[in-house]
């Protein structure tokens, strides 16, 4: 289960992770966070949400019944991600996280529509990408946040507190149950 806010093993989750340096290591923890993300859904995860203070994230983002203006990207890992550039274009929605109270709680957030992005693939291999899509680029922008010790609370602006909001339709610990 992703680590939480608020507890012991949550605040890897505040802390700047370090490069991944040994390739096969990387696989095996991109292998551990696609089948997490698999059993507690969303959209992407970082290694420090599963206790592991690298700097490596999934996504997997797809269309779907309820969503399907999405993307359709697919499942990606990042290693060693670094932002080269973000738009000063920006958009604000709704963000939540895996890893505060359970995947439950949202907020609106501003992020910017379109980044440029570093980063090595699997296989080691040096990898540039400009992700046009505002969603898909909240996503990244979101999960390299994590990889530097921030949280999307950390991201919201004032004002915008009074307006999150709680469903508990979504916790990951009742996916636990089945």
């Amino acid at each position: 289960m992703p680590k939480q806010i608020g507890t012991q093993q949550g605040k890897l989750l505040f802390q700047k992770s370090v490069k991944v340096e040994d390739f096969d290591q990387g696989r095996k923890i991109i292998n551990s966070l696609e089948e997490t993300l698999e059993h507690y859904g969303g959209v992407g995860l970082a290694a420090p949400q599963v206790g592991i203070p690298k700097r490596l994230f999934v996504i997997n983002i797809l269309p779907t019944k309820d969503h399907p203006q999405l993307p359709k990207i697919g499942f990606r890992a990042y290693l060693n991600p670094e932002i080269l550039e973000t738009s000063s274009e920006t958009n604000y929605d709704i963000e939540g996280c895996l890893s505060i109270l359970y995947g439950t709680f949202y907020g609106q957030v501003q992020r910017a529509s379109y980044a440029k992005i570093k980063y090595l693939d699997i296989d080691g291999k040096e990898k540039t990408e400009e992700i046009t899509n505002p969603f898909y680029a909240r996503v990244v922008l979101h999960e390299i946040d994590h990889l530097n010790g921030k949280i999307f609370l950390q991201r919201m602006k004032l004002k915008d507190f009074s307006e999150l909001f709680w469903d508990e339709n979504f916790d990951v610990r009742k996916k636990d149950l089945k």
